[in-house]
């Protein structure tokens, strides 16, 4: 549904661009020959003799994980270090970028007390027109906070701490396509999944009004997903349950997931599009990547970060750890969304999602990180209002913004729609940042 051309031209950009970038890829087929499978791509330089540059793996139907195998990891480096512009950077305050548009972002309390008077920005535009705002790089690019990128930060005249920031810092919202509405259409998909994701975290472990989940009966399946749901099953060997994550915005979004053991953590994968079908198999999809990622070094599957920094709070902790067991029992079995599938262009698809979105009042911004020759742009947009507490599941001590806090905050009354945001809930998770 999200191809604006064919797999086999995909392909062609996509090694005319390695061209241009002077890289080479090697490729492994994780599933050996599976199908739907999921393939690795590293990305050398041209003699190789500079290491791997970037890693990316993709997943679905044998081309189609080759395809964007070789996308993603195209995506991991022209938007790391190697894609660093310093003629794109332009300083800000820290304290005046927290009253912006950003205020709504969790982060934004320790954005306000951050040392420093220049924090490296980038300049987005908001869909929908209106004015230009000032994003920090730090929040799309978590290797600018790493001790490597000293050197970046001198160059750019940041002097800003990011010592407590850094927790909340990801790729979030970042993409590449072979055009730039197609990869607008993956990174507005990606932040709404996301969103998701962090508000069933939020439904789940940190609120006192109960969570009934939405469990897709696998016998309603069509038979892509089915197909997927059939190899997630055959690979993990214990049960797979397909959850309806759909958030208030309304594109559909599925979590295809398995409960962690005694030997193993959870696992999971997630997928949004307009269309139920597509969204399902790019969730059980991505749980199949997971699952043939886990034998492959830095294969760039959901993390499994180090819960210890989470031990001194419980129900934080309990995000991290992701253990839907006991809701599961007592889920609610739904049958999978039947819809009409209407063949949108994905020019069609990024004007109703960000309709969509506006219509629930977040704002998103947008950057086009590079337009290489031949079509092939890779994009980053940013929705100040939505949700990243996911980022917990990977260990970090970070906590939900506004919009979670206030779902948290509803649940805990009993009521089924968003409410204000209470300044005294009784939940361990609500630390002085």
């Amino acid at each position: 549904m999200e191809r604006e051309v064919s797999l086999d031209a995909a392909a062609r950009r996509a090694v005319r661009t390695l061209a241009v970038l002077g890289l080479r890829a090697e490729l492994v087929d994780a599933g050996g020959g599976g199908d739907p499978t999921a393939w690795r791509c590293e990305l050398l330089d041209g003699s190789g003799d500079a290491g791997t540059l970037a890693a990316g793996m993709g997943k679905g139907r044998p081309q189609q994980a080759r395809v964007g195998a070789l996308f993603e990891a195209v995506e991991h480096y022209v938007t790391g270090p190697a894609g660093f512009d310093i003629a794109a950077v332009e300083p800000a305050g820290p304290v005046r970028l927290a009253m912006g548009p950003l205020r709504a972002e969790a982060c934004a309390p320790l954005l306000s007390r951050t040392p420093g008077r220049r924090m490296a920005c980038l300049r987005y535009r908001p869909f929908g027109g209106g004015r230009d705002t000032l994003v920090p790089l730090f929040l799309c690019a978590p290797w600018y906070v790493e001790t490597g990128a000293a050197h970046l930060r001198e160059l750019a005249g940041d002097d800003c701490h990011y010592g407590h920031l850094m927790r909340y810092s990801c790729n979030s919202g970042s993409a590449v396509g072979v055009t730039a509405a197609e990869a607008l259409l993956h990174a507005l998909n990606e932040t709404i999944e996301r969103d998701a994701l962090s508000l069933l975290l939020i439904r789940a472990f940190l609120s006192d009004g109960g969570c009934r989940l939405r469990l897709i009966d696998p016998a309603t399946l069509p038979p892509g997903p089915a197909r997927a749901y059939a190899t997630a099953g055959d690979l993990i060997g214990s049960p797979v349950h397909l959850l309806d994550i759909t958030s208030d915005i309304g594109v559909p979004t599925m979590l295809a997931y398995t409960a962690p053991t005694s030997g193993h953590p959870h696992r999971r994968g997630a997928g949004t599009s307009l269309s139920p079908v597509h969204a399902a198999w790019r969730a059980l999809t991505e749980l199949v990547q997971t699952t043939l990622g886990e034998s492959l070094p830095g294969s760039g599957g959901p993390a499994h970060g180090d819960l210890a920094g989470l031990a001194g709070h419980p129900a934080l902790y309990a995000c991290g750890r992701f253990d839907l067991t006991d809701l599961l029992r007592d889920a609610r079995p739904v049958p999978f969304p039947l819809a009409a599938e209407v063949a949108l262009s994905p020019c069609d698809q990024v004007r109703e999602v960000a309709a969509r979105l506006a219509a629930r009042g977040h704002p998103v911004y947008r950057r086009t990180v590079c337009a290489l020759p031949g079509g092939v742009t890779a994009v980053h947009v940013i929705a100040p209002t939505l949700e990243r507490f996911f980022l917990v599941i990977g260990g970090h001590l970070v906590i939900p913004g506004r919009r979670g806090q206030a779902v948290a905050a509803c649940l805990a009354r009993g009521c089924s729609e968003s409410g204000k945001v209470s300044e005294s809930m009784p939940r361990d998770w609500r630390f002085r940042q």
